[in-house]
């Protein structure tokens, strides 16, 4: 028979996975290219970000990311940045970034949707 405390040991370390794993697939939409919504395909395209789990590259600014943090009950993240650009001038920024229903991004304080480079790819390939 299980003791108690081998109980609590395997229910711990399950809901520890369960957290693990759901915090991982939800951080992972906002993990890529992004143009905004409609614009022409990425490549020259100056309204392009990039979001890594570490940056943030914009046209002329660069920002790494200091902190990020989950918004419980919903996709969405707020990012705590660092950033810089060609003249060296460092300021921090806070971004808000909301998963919307078609796979597109709200980025707030820009109020900007963004699309999927991947995306605007595939319909700037289309005759």
């Amino acid at each position: 028979m299980m003791g108690r405390s081998r109980r609590f040991k395997i229910c711990f370390v399950a809901a520890a996975l369960l957290l693990a794993s759901e915090t991982a697939f939800a951080e992972e939409w906002w993990k890529d290219a992004f143009a905004m919504e409609g614009s022409s395909p990425c490549d020259g395209n100056d309204s392009r970000v990039t979001f890594t789990d570490k940056s943030v590259e914009m046209w002329e600014v660069g920002c790494t990311i200091d902190k990020v943090q989950k918004i419980k009950g919903l996709d969405a993240v707020i990012l705590d940045l660092t950033c810089s650009d060609d003249t060296d001038s460092v300021e921090k920024r806070r971004a808000l970034l909301l998963k919307l229903d078609d796979s597109k991004i709200l980025r707030y304080p820009e109020n900007q949707v963004l699309q999927r480079c991947s995306e605007l790819e595939a319909l700037g390939s289309k005759p």
